[in-house]
């Protein structure tokens, strides 16, 4: 047992002789001994720390970050991991020897895009920054855009950015925190990218288009917008942070994309990308007497105009709610046309005027409309009382029943437009004053139209005095009831009469007025017998249209006898009687 133990003692001697020594760990020397993550580190000259398998550990967690064989290398590299601010070890083991040294980890800050326009979203990463640091915040040209920004336990954070408005160029962006200074964080530069955008984006020729611009020289001025290379907007300014706005109207242009650019005293139009305008085709409609906005009716002139057609586009048709009204028509190289069309027959409201042609399809065409009103016309327009008036009338709605007025009155009803809203009917003109009335048309819905229907001035003439006869005398004593004629007044409205009965010539304070007497004659009933005097009468006729005559000349008449008349009859018959009685009495005695 003793033998056997001294030849293991032997041999472990033996091999101990064998290995190598282990060696204190020394200092590793780094090249650079600082920098951000993802930064190269070197070891120079490895073999000057021994040959064979190598690795390069990270940290106290000893996070193994490189490995490898020595056999044929000058220098060891590595990249440096993620990792908090501040020193860190580095180990090295190689060939059986262990060194260890110190790399100072810097706080950075990375853009995932290098230029890019006003409004774009950009993302920023941080690495390096403490563990867990709070209130880290970022800034674009000196301004704050990002804060509160957490970093995580390797000292690592991500933000999102909107670039702020900022004139174009170089711009600087930063990031720290009170106690990571941003003196210390490299860095970054972002370029801002002029550029144009527009509202809308399409549309037809006449739209209003905003422009918006960003990214232009600070305060630039002498801005032109410029629409296929002609400029339609000048003596637009930027603002501080070169931004402006400005807007024009898409001129006459054909069918399709139109480009958009700009420039300025200092931003030339090379540096700012291009939009394209879409002009789409659109229908123009025009009174060919007035404007658009007045009053339509069936039968109007109106221009019918085409904008952002095809440039020569052939085979143009034009329609009226979907009705063809008008064919073979060729737009100019512009892609515009007109032409002179007349609303045709149609009810009241609302009309889609629409427009196609070889290669321009309707329903890419923004419609026209027209609003068409009711309107009438009668015949005749003027006339007497009874003159049977016809009216014609279009542009109601359809299928409804109407009511025919004169001055408020209805005169006509029962009757309904056709299914174009059109209308044919007559009514008799009633009684009423001379001069012009209004015939009213309504329908059902609501629709109206007026005409105007004037009666004949005319006065009928004068008749003339029949009975009494001039210095006729009626009744003894007492009054008299007097019976009056006059000759007859012809009239196509009718006629009726007045008489006046006056004791003045003149006939003031007429003693009986009678009116719309129908017949030539008048008499007196007993309630209305005069008493003995002098009386004067007069007569005029009245036509149905209220027009008068003049008055015929006042007439004498008288009621009651001369006194002297009646002494004499008096007398006569006192002598009469007196004779009779004498004769009686001579006859008596000759009797006796």
């Amino acid at each position: 047992m003793k033998t056997k133990a001294a030849v293991i003692l032997v041999l472990l001697s033996l091999v101990a002789l064998l290995l190598p020594k282990p060696v204190a760990a020394a200092r590793l020397t780094l090249s650079p001994t600082q920098g951000i993550v993802g930064s190269g580190v070197s070891i120079i000259n490895i073999a000057s720390y021994g040959t064979g398998q190598y690795q390069v550990l990270w940290g106290e967690s000893r996070q193994v970050i490189a490995q490898g064989s020595t056999t044929g290398l000058a220098n060891v590299g590595f990249t440096v991991p993620e990792s908090a601010r501040g020193k860190q070890k580095v180990f090295l083991t190689v060939g059986g020897n262990a060194y260890d040294g110190e790399f100072t980890v810097l706080p950075s800050i990375r853009l995932d895009a290098r230029e890019g326009y006003v409004g774009n979203s950009v993302i920023i990463r941080g690495n390096g920054f403490n563990a867990n640091e709070t209130g880290i915040a970022v800034t674009f040209g000196g301004t704050a855009i990002a804060s509160g920004i957490v970093s995580d336990r390797l000292g690592n954070w991500q933000a999102t950015l909107k670039i702020p408005p900022a004139r174009g160029g170089s711009v600087t962006v930063d990031a720290g925190s009170a106690t990571t200074p941003a003196l210390e964080v490299d860095d970054r530069v972002f370029t801002v990218i002029p550029r144009i955008e527009i509202n809308p984006a399409a549309g037809g020729v006449g739209t209003l288009v905003m422009v918006t611009g960003s990214g232009f020289g600070s305060a630039e001025t002498g801005i032109n917008i410029v629409y296929d290379g002609v400029r339609v907007k000048t003596g637009i300014a930027s603002d501080g942070n070169g931004s402006w706005q400005g807007n024009f109207y898409v001129p006459t242009s054909a069918k399709g994309g139109h480009r958009i650019t700009c420039y300025g005293d200092v931003t030339g139009e090379a540096l700012v990308a291009g939009v394209s305008f879409s002009v789409s085709p659109v229908m123009k409609l025009e009174l060919a007497s007035g404007q658009l906005g007045d009053v339509i009716r069936v039968g109007d002139d109106f221009w019918a105009s085409g904008i952002g057609f095809e440039s020569n586009e052939g085979g143009i048709q034009v329609t009226f709610d979907g009705v063809l009204i008008a064919s073979g028509i060729t737009a100019d190289a512009r892609g515009t046309w007109a032409v002179q069309l007349k609303v045709p027959l149609t009810s009241r409201g609302k009309h889609v005027v629409d427009a196609a042609g070889n290669t321009t399809r309707a329903v890419d065409v923004a419609d026209g409309t027209l609003i068409v009103s009711p309107q009438m016309e009668i015949n005749p327009a003027s006339g007497g009382v009874g003159t049977e008036v016809t009216v014609r009338g279009n542009g109601f709605s359809s299928s409804q029943p109407l009511m025919v007025s004169y001055d408020g009155m209805q005169v006509a009803s029962g009757q309904s437009t056709d299914t174009r809203g059109s209308f044919s009917l007559t009514f008799k003109v009633p009684k009423g004053k001379s001069g012009d009335h209004t015939v009213t048309v309504t329908d059902a819905t609501g629709s109206v139209a007026l005409a105007t229907f004037k009666t004949e001035t005319s006065p009928p003439p004068v008749p003339k005095l029949v009975a009494p006869e001039a210095g006729s005398k009626f009744g003894m004593v007492g009054p008299a009831v007097v019976a009056f004629k006059w000759t007859a007044v012809e009239d196509p409205s009718g006629v009726s009469y007045v008489l006046e009965i006056s004791g003045s010539p003149e006939f003031t304070g007429a003693m009986l007025r009678k009116d719309g007497i129908e017949k030539t004659e008048y008499t007196l009933t007993r309630e209305e017998a005069l008493p003995d005097g002098s009386y004067y009468w007069r007569v005029r006729a009245v036509d149905g249209a209220g027009n008068e005559s003049g008055w015929t000349t006042g007439q004498l008449f008288k009621i009651g006898g001369e006194w002297w008349i009646f002494a004499v009859i008096l007398a006569a018959v006192v002598m009469l009687a007196l004779i009779i009685w004498r004769v009686v009495s001579l006859s008596r005695r000759g009797w006796r």
